[in-house]
């Protein structure tokens, strides 16, 4: 019965938009919760020509793998090379590719597209991909093709040509905060009577900009941590973003939607 559920009546925030989290949605809603979806960023990407330029740069290449990072950048990538005609040139690309996603939501986007994926980490990580690409030993001057944001850090580039392997970022996308709406009016005034009961922090850019934001709708937010059962963060760039600010929060192990769900339910079980 409902009533035995962990997360009965509890509020459960989420640094994501409602829009690509149906899944965080329906789960806390089916424990009986409260989801909220806190829209921290959007993404804006890079203008037709400047894609365009790049594009035909990497099609003249050969690469022998092509690596997402987030599903983000899988639906970037695709509709910007949609709208500019140069879906042939892709799958050409991709025939003579293996493509690597990190984790199972980039790897369902994917194939949601009909593009397959060969490989994915078994740690849902940066640390991850690199151990796969290491277990994979391509031979040195491999080339590695991954789209992704235009505020990524340098770990991945810098370890893997630290390998001989070169991996080409082709930026597609920069994030810039959201507009402040009355999502983090409603949040704000939820926290601050001490009625958020989970918080879940999918990035290090997501953390940035819920700070910016929160700082603005409620000056002192930051005493309020105190009161929250469950600061959840996915990842440890996300850990170390967190601490930065003197935050507290338990990284779960399993960098998935399910996988932080399941590690709030483990804390409140034992409040």
């Amino acid at each position: 019965m409902i009533l035995n559920k962990i997360f009965l009546k509890k509020v459960v925030a989420i640094t994501r938009g409602e829009k690509n989290n149906t899944e965080f949605i329906r789960k806390v809603k089916q424990e009986g919760g409260i989801p909220i979806s806190l829209p921290t960023m959007k993404l804006i990407p890079i203008d037709s020509h400047n894609f365009c330029q790049k594009f035909s740069d990497i099609s003249s290449r050969k690469y022998e793998y092509y690596m997402f990072m987030s599903p983000n950048s899988v639906e970037v990538f695709l509709k910007m090379v949609k709208e500019n005609n140069l879906s042939h040139i892709l799958e050409g690309q991709l025939m003579k590719s293996k493509v690597i996603a990190i984790g199972p939501s980039t790897k369902q986007k994917l194939e949601s597209n009909n593009i397959s994926v060969a490989w994915m980490p078994d740690d849902y990580s940066s640390s991850g991909l690199l151990q796969l690409m290491r277990k994979l030993s391509p031979r040195p001057g491999t080339r590695v093709m991954s789209p992704r944001s235009g505020a990524s850090n340098s770990f991945m580039k810098e370890k893997l040509n630290s390998i001989g392997i070169i991996l080409d970022e082709f930026h597609i996308y920069y994030p810039q905060i959201e507009t402040i709406d009355q999502i983090w009016i409603d949040f704000s005034k939820k926290i601050s009577n001490k009625r958020v009961d989970v918080i879940i922090f999918t990035s290090p850019s997501a953390v940035r900009y819920f700070f910016s934001i929160m700082q603005q709708v409620l000056s002192n937010f930051s005493e309020y941590f105190q009161s929250i059962d469950a600061v959840i963060s996915i990842g440890p760039n996300t850990t170390k973003e967190l601490i930065s600010r003197n935050v507290s929060a338990i990284e779960s192990k399993e960098h998935t939607i399910n996988g932080t769900l399941r590690l709030a339910k483990r804390i409140l079980s034992k409040d």
